[in-house]
């Protein structure tokens, strides 16, 4: 069941952290190269959006910056977010906005380097509607109901730029949290009437007939931003501050492989998501940050603020590690 929210929620530092609980590892991945490197449990979805987890291990990419990964295999970022803050994994992928979201709420976490960019280069549209609906401009959504995968995300707050660029009152809109599986139904059952998606869903969306672009909300953020992050715990950086630098030397190096090599990236994707590889190689690709900049995270920030998604300001040097290195 659908169920319409009108507010943004506020997650308290006691809610989140009663959120961490045992039993939420799935199948680990150890790197292939059996050495004295230390070891690094990361937590990432099997998706190309936390694709770098996967390709650095499986390249070897990361047992040549000097440490041995381990991959687990987890179902959301809130899932790979209790997982970090609880001990069962030292580091992970998962929204910007989930991660400001903890560090507002004094929950210790802190970023060690974006992972995808998007921009017009990679542009995708993420806001969608049923193929054959009336709406024709931003306008015509105006007392629409958005489907979003989780209230108080990055999407949902990238959405109010969006709506105010195009002179769509926010109070007119209603939202209601649509899994990115059920979206080309629910779009044609008249249940929301625009929503966000995200790859492959949106590619089976689109050739099953049901759904066609309508709003890239992303771009109304800034010209180019960070949509994932790794982030880890400010203790754990604080005991494993060499570790964290070569881990980091070896996210940017894989960066650099997965942007210039997607077809030997395309079979790694297929084989951890369980996707048809045509499907994989008919997907529009993502591009990874290769370094850490302001501008891929602080715009993020800004509109978290701005748009009530932070309980409170946080500023870039608290949200990243960089300054600490």
């Amino acid at each position: 069941m659908l169920m319409p929210h009108h507010h943004l929620q506020a997650v308290s530092r006691s809610a989140a952290l009663s959120l961490i609980a045992g039993g939420v590892l799935a199948t680990a991945r150890p790197g292939a190269a059996q050495t004295t490197a230390p070891v690094v449990k990361i937590g990432a979805q099997a998706i190309d959006a936390a694709g770098e987890a996967y390709y650095g291990t499986d390249t070897g990419i990361f047992s040549a910056n000097g440490i041995t990964p381990l991959v687990t295999t987890l179902t959301n970022g809130a899932t790979i977010i209790n997982a970090v803050l609880s001990g069962d994994i030292d580091v992970g992928e998962a929204n910007p906005m989930a991660v400001a979201g903890a560090i507002a709420n004094g929950i210790p976490l802190i970023m060690l380097a974006p992972a995808v960019l998007y921009s017009k280069r990679d542009a995708n549209a993420d806001l969608v509607v049923a193929k054959d609906a009336p709406f024709k401009q931003p306008k015509d959504l105006i007392g629409a109901t958005f489907g979003v995968a989780s209230l108080g995300d990055f999407n949902q707050i990238s959405l109010f730029a969006w709506l105010d660029i195009n002179g769509i009152p926010r109070a007119s809109v209603k939202f209601v949290e649509l899994p990115f599986s059920q979206v080309g139904v629910a779009l044609q059952r008249g249940l929301v009437q625009a929503s966000f998606i995200s790859e492959p869903l949106k590619s089976d969306a689109v050739r099953a007939g049901l759904i066609r672009d309508f709003g890239d909300t992303y771009l109304a953020v800034a010209p180019e931003i960070a949509v994932v992050v790794w982030f880890t715990t400010k203790s754990w950086l604080q005991k494993n501050p060499d570790t964290a630098k070569k881990l980091v030397s070896g996210i940017f190096a894989t960066a650099k492989w997965a942007n210039t090599h997607t077809a030997e990236s395309a079979p790694i994707l297929a084989r951890v998501s369980k996707m048809d590889p045509a499907v994989v190689a008919g997907m529009k690709r993502l591009y990874f940050a290769t370094s850490n900049e302001r501008r891929f995270v602080e715009p993020i920030l800004d509109v978290g603020a701005k748009y009530g998604g932070l309980p409170r300001a946080v500023p870039f040097e608290e949200y990243s590690a960089y300054p600490a290195f």
